[in-house]
């Protein structure tokens, strides 16, 4: 029994293992009629559909003038630049003699050093994450495709897209090929 169960999880443990991962990524499809934004589901012959606000949504082929991918971005966080922690365990050290002292031989904070280096510190993290907000914030395209509603165009460009497309993903006969693509697009890159 104990090697029936054994083999069992071995085997979904390496099932797992294998999975495709599916990522999905951002489309913004610059049309005649103004500018779509949303997850690249699937690119078809005659129309590119996405999933705008948890609906799908097909543009035709004509009306797409340019399309860029982008990959979604986690929420930044909230950086610490500097601790201020005067009665942290890494500030003292033991004598030989078996005493606790502060290391180089400093003396407590008073009050009011302990409520200026906590202001000090709580200004500056402030101050950096407010200059850093706008940079966290930027979110580079991979991949900028102009079709400018031509129908040749399109079709020259629908296999590149379908590789970001959710349901290329999903398709695990195509792991092969996304595999071959990546190596293709590789070997293209200069140091």
């Amino acid at each position: 029994m104990k090697t029936i169960l054994f083999a069992f999880l071995l085997l979904v443990i390496i099932t797992n293992a294998q999975a495709q991962q599916v990522k999905p990524y951002i489309a913004i499809v610059k049309t005649k009629a103004g500018v779509q934004k949303g997850l690249l589901y699937k690119v078809d012959s005659a129309a590119l559909i996405m999933i705008v606000d948890g609906k799908f949504h097909a543009i035709n082929a004509d009306q797409i003038q340019s399309v860029k991918i982008r990959t979604p971005k986690k929420p930044a966080g909230i950086i610490q630049f500097l601790k201020y922690d005067p009665w942290n365990k890494d500030n003292y050290e033991k004598q030989p003699n078996g005493a606790v002292v502060r290391k180089w031989g400093e003396k407590d904070p008073t009050l009011e050093e302990e409520i200026a280096g906590h202001v000090a510190a709580t200004l500056l993290n402030v101050t950096g994450n407010i200059l850093a907000a706008p940079i966290q914030s930027i979110n580079p395209s991979i991949a900028n495709y102009k079709i400018k509603g031509d129908a040749a165009r399109y079709a020259a460009y629908q296999t590149e897209l379908s590789y970001f497309s959710i349901d290329y993903q999903k398709n695990p006969d195509l792991a092969a090929a996304l595999l071959l693509k990546a190596k293709q697009h590789a070997a293209g890159f200069k140091p």
